[in-house]
């Protein structure tokens, strides 16, 4: 089943200036937008007290529902993430190895490339070459690892955005592939336990599908998997609705 939803492109550079969220860029175009808002919403309650106070009737709660829209609103157009720095205690261990490991390799290949076997020449040559190239591989991946960036996602920001009730979901559609094979060596149980985590997972169940892909062909694990179907009917409205944490029923 193929589902096609309607997601609305986000441009960072154009809603929330450049990324970090100490930007000078971010804080003008929060700052003009809630000046848009306060105009647009002033005559608002004006005319909804005039009408209310014709009536006799509190306008109290039609301006809570009015600040509650513009804080929403304002939530929702925060960025959905934010980096966070490592402290130096915890970085600067492992930037130590890494400069060990590389003066060694560097000892290394200069003793390689200094000291060649006259007897098979095609042979350490061919070696050396090999050894510059898984060299330059590892330099090539101790790069993020200098300098990691961790981030923090902010989940009610993303469902007030695209996950808004009373209104169509704009999450876009998640397809995940479950690949297994021999059910001695990959037990049916553990499969069910991972199918059933991911159909209980926080997020629209009609935006989530979950395909198993047994090479095997075995019918237990066929059987153990139509057991797991009709479980979930109970287990994943029982995770929702009681926010368990796992979701896998073995733990």
């Amino acid at each position: 089943m193929h589902l096609v939803t309607n997601v609305r492109a986000v441009d960072p550079a154009r809603e929330f200036g450049s990324t970090g969220l100490g930007n000078l860029a971010w804080k003008e175009r929060v700052d003009g937008w809630r000046m848009k808002q306060d105009k647009n919403a002033v005559p608002v309650p004006l005319t909804t007290s005039h009408a209310a106070s014709e009536r006799g009737q509190d306008i109290d709660a039609t301006t809570d529902v009015l600040i509650d829209d513009s804080l929403l609103n304002d939530e929702a157009r925060q960025p959905l993430s934010r980096k966070v720095s490592i402290s130096s205690s915890r970085i600067n261990p492992y930037r130590m190895v890494i400069v060990l490991r590389l003066v060694i390799l560097c000892i290394f290949m200069h003793y390689r490339i200094t000291n060649p076997v006259t007897n098979a020449y095609p042979l350490w040559l061919l070696s050396v070459i090999c050894e510059i190239w898984f060299a330059i591989s590892w330099i090539l991946d101790q790069f993020p690892n200098w300098l990691p960036v961790n981030r923090e996602i902010y989940l009610d920001r993303l469902a007030l955005r695209y996950n808004r009730e009373g209104e169509p979901s704009q999450l876009a559609a998640v397809d995940i592939f479950v690949s297994i094979m021999d059910p001695l060596k990959e037990p049916p149980l553990v499969t069910a336990n991972t199918v059933l985590s991911i159909l209980a997972v926080d997020y629209p169940v009609d935006k989530v599908s979950c395909y198993v892909s047994d090479d095997g062909v075995a019918m237990l694990t066929f059987e153990a998997l139509a057991e797991t179907s009709e479980f979930a009917r109970k287990w994943v409205p029982f995770c929702k609705k009681y926010n368990i944490e796992p979701r896998a029923p073995e733990w």
